[in-house]
């Protein structure tokens, strides 16, 4: 009987471990998700983008499909990895767009990632502008190279 107080603490604990053990706790974490741009063929300036893309995502291991949205408009739908989405920018208009991805896991559970992006066209003035500048400079610079031959030659 000196034991009984030692006998009963052991008997509620292995009660209380036996009915905590049959609890079921359903611990979802949401996915994770983050995303990063790789220029196939392209041009990319800070916001601004123009060819063709790609958006990579690093998902967690739980994540079970993932949706790409531009301006909230369903794109794709990808239901294996890897979760890429390949886009070109020709395929929309010009201007701000908003990119918005989302990753699902098995239970329902998402994470939203949304992104702006500046769609821009070929920047075509800029490339002439450049050519330009360097024809302007060649020619100016052989002007100048004809002008100190012609003063060497009546020096002489």
């Amino acid at each position: 009987m000196r034991f009984s107080g030692f006998r009963f603490a052991c008997l509620y604990m292995i009660c209380l471990v036996t009915v905590l053990s049959c609890l079921v706790v359903d611990v979802t974490a949401k996915p994770s998700l983050s995303l990063s741009f790789y220029k196939n063929d392209g041009y990319g300036m800070g916001n601004d983008m123009n060819g063709k893309w790609t958006i990579n995502t690093a998902v967690s291991q739980n994540a079970s499909y993932v949706e790409f949205y531009l301006d909230n408009n369903l794109e794709q739908n990808i239901t294996s990895a890897s979760f890429n989405w390949h886009f070109d920018t020709a395929n929309y208009t010009e201007g701000r767009h908003t990119i918005k991805v989302i990753a699902y896991d098995f239970s329902g559970e998402s994470t939203t990632v949304t992104i702006e992006r500046n769609f821009v066209g070929f920047p075509i003035n800029f490339i002439l502008g450049i050519i330009a500048i360097i024809v302007a400079v060649t020619v100016l610079s052989l002007i100048l190279l004809l002008l100190r031959v012609r003063k060497k030659e009546i020096k002489k």
